[in-house]
């Protein structure tokens, strides 16, 4: 492990977001309060992002979304084990032999958890 590098997963986000906001603040260095830390949780929450985004214009390239060929910003569900509406069986065991012969040797590899 890199002391410059922190590493926090999606399904720990959506599981414990304040959580994810105090291992943040530490990893940087910056003192937040309580009242901080729900600030920056509430604001960065999924929804809350989709909402300011659809209020005002925003640039696609800073936000978790898609971009139409109409300029019309398109958002995920933000759901954990979303893609199980995307993938086939075939696709997702595919995925997963790929994954598995490439990066079998990661430590990041090793603690990714999710149901196929």
């Amino acid at each position: 492990n890199d002391d410059n590098v922190l590493i926090l997963y999606y399904e720990d986000m959506k599981k414990d977001p304040t959580e994810c906001v105090e291992q943040i603040s530490t990893f940087l260095g910056v003192n937040l309060t309580s009242e901080q830390i729900g600030d920056i949780t509430r604001k960065s929450s999924f929804n809350e992002m989709k909402e300011q985004a659809q209020k005002e214009k925003v640039d696609a390239n800073n936000t978790v979304c898609a971009l139409t060929s109409n300029k019309r910003l398109i958002f995920r569900k933000g759901t954990v084990g979303d893609w199980k509406n995307h993938f086939s069986t075939r696709q997702n065991k595919l995925f997963d032999e790929r994954f598995g012969e490439r990066m079998n040797s990661s430590e990041l590899a090793k603690s990714i958890e999710y149901e196929s």
